[in-house]
């Protein structure tokens, strides 16, 4: 599992054969030792939303009350993968 896995479930969501709300489940699920809650997921998508729009700075609150920047938890939960880079050019 680990990275592959990540981008082979970040390629699915892409390719619209898999809701994103799944492939998070997956990777928090079975990437990650203990596996993150579920709960997660709506935090985990907004951080990559935000990723998207470059706020890599803002903070978002956790369930598990902890506040963190977009920055941190892409890093922390390794959802690079789901991150949409915008290439400039």
């Amino acid at each position: 599992m680990g990275n592959t896995f990540a981008i082979d479930l970040s390629e699915q969501v892409k390719q619209e054969n898999l809701k994103l709300e799944i492939a998070l489940e997956q990777h928090l699920q079975y990437n990650h030792y203990p596996p993150v809650p579920t709960v997660f997921i709506p935090s985990c998508k907004k951080a990559i939303e935000l990723a998207n729009d470059e706020k890599w700075d803002e903070e978002l609150a956790l369930p598990n009350g902890k506040t963190l920047t977009v920055t941190q938890i892409i890093e922390g939960l390794h959802l690079e993968w789901f991150v949409t880079f915008q290439e400039e050019g």
